[in-house]
């Protein structure tokens, strides 16, 4: 299983982040936007639809995917660049688009991974990230 990549369109730059982080939210968004149903004054129902162009949520997350500290700061870096784009390879091939979902907080959570005895150099860190299709 290949790594998730991430590549800067405006440097080429790339992160790699381990297959075990997962897209926690692939089947929770739909194409398709729908206004609330309503009736008319002879009880017909008018259904709005419409197929979304984008924004679609991809949140990376996983319990034993961790992330040393470069690779947190780098990101970290890359979300303060103004309409940073990005394209994500996901281990399985397929690639989107992406810009970091700031309106949800940030570009992720990240905190250190908690050992019984802290390790001084290199210590771990697990990371939600948050992403959405541009």
């Amino acid at each position: 299983m290949d790594d998730i990549v991430l590549t800067r369109l405006d440097t080429g730059a790339k992160v790699f982040l381990p297959p075990d982080i997962r897209w926690v939210d692939e089947y929770e968004w739909h194409a398709i936007a729908q206004a609330t149903p309503e009736r008319t004054l002879d009880g017909g129902l008018v259904v709005q639809q419409g197929k979304k162009r984008n924004g679609r949520p991809i949140t990376l997350r996983g319990e034993w995917a961790w992330l040393d500290l470069a690779t947190v700061r780098e990101l970290r870096d890359w979300s303060d660049v103004p309409e940073l784009t990005m394209t994500l390879r996901h281990y399985d091939g397929r690639e989107f688009r992406v810009i970091f979902r700031l309106h949800d907080g940030g570009f992720g959570k990240v905190e250190p991974v908690r050992f019984a005895v802290p390790e001084v150099s290199n210590e771990p860190y697990s990371a939600e990230i948050y992403l959405m299709t541009f």
